[in-house]
């Protein structure tokens, strides 16, 4: 049991690494084609629009697991910077949709480019072994995230 928890303190250690550096790659945004940079969310929130162009506040938190108000202080923010902005829906007076500016779509399109060279860096790296390490990868970091949202529940 011992050997076990010391590997799983092990574990949790190199994951922690891991996110370290992502975080730190992430240090003071990214300048996805702009002047601007962005954070892993907001640029993420970007994307998510660009999929869905038109779509309300609503449907957007739905989509990122967010509430709207955690939705609606990030939309504020690339209001202010200039990647979204907001229509007044013409079926609903009171409702908004939100759409990218082409400061927006740039940003977008340059993401998916830095997504291509991951992947591209990540085949590379793990060569035939990588479809399966994606699969694995996947599965672990979608129990991990049960098991964080559980234990988050339970404290």
């Amino acid at each position: 049991m011992d050997k076990e928890k010391a590997q799983f303190d092990r574990m949790l250690e190199t994951m922690m690494t891991f996110v370290d550096g992502v975080n730190e790659s992430h240090t003071g945004g990214v300048r996805f084609g702009s002047k601007t940079p962005l954070y892993p969310a907001e640029i993420h929130t970007v994307v998510a629009i660009g999929r869905n162009q038109g779509i309300s506040l609503t449907g957007l938190a739905e989509e990122l697991g967010i509430t709207k108000p955690t939705l609606s202080e990030r939309i504020r923010k690339l209001v202010n910077k200039g990647f979204v902005e907001k229509r007044t829906n013409p079926k609903d007076r009171k409702a908004v949709t939100l759409w990218l500016t082409p400061d927006g779509i740039t940003a977008d399109h340059h993401h998916a480019q830095h997504h291509e060279k991951m992947y591209a860096g990540f085949c590379r790296h793990f060569g035939e072994d990588a479809p399966q390490k994606i699969t694995t990868f996947t599965r672990t970091f979608e129990e991990l995230s049960r098991l964080n949202k559980d234990a988050c529940e339970h404290a």
